[in-house]
């Protein structure tokens, strides 16, 4: 069987999950983008952050829809509110659950509360050079979300 035949049969029969109720989403413009880590420092860009430093909302989406494009859309959908080729859609899920599947590739052990995965695959590689680009490719997702 061929990989489309096989990609289009888990697409075809892959189990949608509920997606939390939405006042359990994150406010993406109180989004607070921390220090890059050391190892993350080399790929950071050039823009300075000091901790607990809140970002334009604008800056931050921007610079999302930049990493997202360059980084996501090998399985996840352009449009983050339908599921893409291999990954769900990402609109319902909290930046907390975000950062631990970027930098592990798993979701976390504990979810949190009314977070259900969209999918069960564990097919998500782990991106830890992108752990400092999450609050920003949240904000560029949530400001995509269809009301």
């Amino acid at each position: 069987m061929g990989i489309l035949a096989v990609l289009y049969l888990f697409v075809t029969f892959s189990t949608p999950v509920v997606a939390p109720p939405p006042d359990k989403l994150p406010d993406p413009e109180a989004v607070v983008v921390e220090e890059p880590k050391a190892e993350a420092a080399a790929t950071a860009t050039t823009e300075a952050h000091t901790p607990e430093t809140a970002v334009d909302p604008a800056t931050l989406i921007a610079k999302g829809k930049e990493v997202y494009t360059a980084n996501c859309l090998t399985c996840h959908n352009k449009d983050p509110n339908v599921k893409g080729a291999i990954g769900p859609e990402l609109v319902d899920a909290p930046l907390e659950v975000m950062i631990v599947k970027v930098r592990t590739g798993r979701y976390p052990e504990v979810l949190p509360e009314g977070f259900v995965p969209k999918r069960k695959t564990k097919q998500m590689r782990k991106f830890p050079q992108l752990e400092a680009d999450v609050p920003a490719i949240h904000a560029y997702i949530q400001s995509l979300k269809k009301k």
